[in-house]
């Protein structure tokens, strides 16, 4: 078996976002990108599935076609932000336990948004075949495996109400962790989608032999990483999406799914709009370029140009040397180290927003971050025992 180095994550300058989202609508709006759509469906790797009765063209092809113009209109009206590696972190930090609050639009810091981690929220580990699976006519004598990092999300709130077929309905279904489900009309929630990195195979050494294509040649990793080089829509990939259902609850999580991404993401969305308690985030807004902005209005984009970066406030943030420490621990893994920056985490406490109506349980909650702290003399050894959880081990690869 052949294991790749993780796929490196080299975060952005801020300053590309704008150029980034501008490639990403582009290449939506293609018919390549329908084609790659049209296969992810058919390998079952959307979560959520528009149909539609009557269809005038084959149903897999319309819903590819009606998921990327619904992406498309996201990424048009969509807010940036990039969120630095210390702010990716904390979240990861607060997220080892899933949200207690129930899924709410109101914690959205944009109602539709971009945004780009400076380190991964998660990733997968897969088989070159499934990989590969609509573009190999045959896998490789020896199995190879890449891992793929997790490393910008955009979302809207959404109902299903909002993409029809020339007046006609479209119903919408999605896979839950209970199986696949009809979404009822009415229902509000946040369409989420999920993106990795476009170099999935540069950890693996480029004569490495993917397989052999439909005409018959031989595919390796180095051809893969040449080609990209070509296609357009930048340096992200469309890997997966998730729907929040308005006032749903958090399940505990599935590894390498996108209930953990989810997770880390809405986390990072409660740090960032964090109301009373601890001021967690601190934004610096960057503005775009006037050719730029110029550029983004001609392209249809409606969603502001400027990125808003976000990081932690200054009072919680790590020392500079505790950062240093974690990023060398966690070079190109699918999630970041914080066992320096944050050895107790931080944790949520769930707050009753209605105390007097808490005992007949007419009462809302939201989840608070509380810091993480050290318990003990001043002076004494920190001991974190079994409390501390580190994000830079590697699922084991199967024999």
């Amino acid at each position: 078996m052949t294991q790749a180095a993780p796929t490196r994550w080299v975060p952005p300058d801020p300053r590309q976002l704008p150029e980034w989202r501008a490639q990403l609508v582009d290449f939506t709006a293609s018919e390549p990108s329908n084609i790659t759509m049209r296969e992810a469906i058919r390998a079952g790797r959307c979560s959520i599935v528009p149909t539609m009765r009557n269809a005038p063209i084959a149903a897999d092809t319309l819903a590819a076609i009606l998921l990327n113009k619904a992406e498309r209109a996201r990424l048009e009206e969509a807010e940036l932000y990039y969120a630095t590696a210390d702010m990716t972190a904390l979240a990861l930090a607060a997220a080892a336990t899933p949200p207690r609050e129930r899924a709410s639009i109101d914690r959205l810091p944009a109602e539709s948004g971009l945004i780009v981690f400076g380190e991964p929220i998660g990733g997968y580990v897969e088989d070159v075949g499934a990989a590969l699976a609509d573009t190999l006519a045959a896998r490789p004598g020896v199995d190879a495996k890449v891992t793929t990092p997790i490393v910008a999300a955009s979302w809207t709130a959404w109902t299903p109400e909002d993409v029809n077929v020339e007046g006609q309905p479209v119903t919408w279904g999605h896979t839950t962790s209970d199986g696949y489900a009809a979404i009822p009309p009415g229902t509000r929630g946040i369409w989420v989608t999920f993106y990795s990195p476009r170099n999935l195979f540069s950890g693996l050494p480029p004569e490495t032999v993917l397989g052999t294509m439909r005409d018959g040649s031989v595919m390796t990793a180095g051809m893969i990483e040449a080609e990209r080089h070509q296609v357009p829509g930048g340096p992200l990939n469309w890997d997966n999406e998730s729907l929040l259902i308005e006032g749903a609850e958090f399940a505990p999580a599935r590894p390498d799914t996108t209930d953990v991404w989810t997770h880390n993401l809405y986390t990072a969305w409660q740090l960032m709009t964090a109301a009373g308690g601890t001021r967690w985030a601190e934004v610096e807004e960057i503005p775009r370029e006037r050719s730029g902005r110029k550029r983004d209005a001609r392209q249809g984009i409606t969603g502001s140009s400027a990125v808003r970066v976000v990081n932690v406030h200054t009072a919680q943030r790590p020392p500079q040397e505790a950062a240093a420490a974690d990023a060398a621990a966690s070079t190109g893994r699918r999630e970041p180290s914080w066992s320096c920056r944050w050895p107790v985490r931080p944790y949520r406490r769930s707050t009753c927003l209605n105390p007097g109506g808490h005992a007949a349980g007419d009462c809302q909650h939201e989840d608070r971050i509380v810091p993480g702290h050290i318990k003990g003399p001043p002076g004494a050894p920190l001991r974190t025992g079994s409390t501390v959880h580190l994000w830079d081990r590697q699922p084991q690869a199967e024999a």
